[in-house]
Parts: C-alpha cells; sequence; structure tokens
C-alpha cells in the first residue's frame, strides 16, 4: 500500500516553513531530498522522502541538538 502523499502546504507546515520558502527552495534546489512530484500543476511530498532528509540533514550537522536534550 502507498503512503499518502502530502501537498506543498501541509509539507510546508510539518517543516515549519511557509509554503513560498518551500516552493523558492524547492525550485532552487536548495532541499534536494524534498523535491517532491509534479503532479499536473500540483506538487506532492512523501512523508517518508521528507523523513529520510531530515534524518540525513541531522546526521550530517553535527550542531544539531537532539530532542529531547538531556
Amino acid at each position: 500500500m502507498q503512503e499518502p502523499l502530502l501537498t506543498l502546504q501541509e509539507t510546508a507546515s510539518y517543516l515549519r516553513l511557509t509554503p513560498g520558502a518551500l516552493y523558492t527552495q524547492r525550485y532552487r534546489g536548495e532541499k534536494p531530498g524534498v523535491l517532491g512530484i509534479r503532479v499536473g500543476r500540483k506538487v506532492l511530498f512523501r512523508p517518508s522522502d521528507i523523513d529520510r532528509f531530515l534524518d540525513e540533514l541531522s546526521e550530517s550537522s553535527p550542531e544539531v541538538e537532539r530532542w529531547p536534550h538531556p
């Protein structure tokens, strides 16, 4: 069974970005793990791709604090 796809607005909310910021970063290729899939005029995102991107980002950034912080 396939996972449901998220809209640009849902993904932006999940990442705590504005939809405009996510769209701009996607267009510029600044978030390569969150490129999304264009379906007609819409851009949709797989939650697993977003989670993988966040995992890779936190692993490559040693200054990121893990939550909850002891």
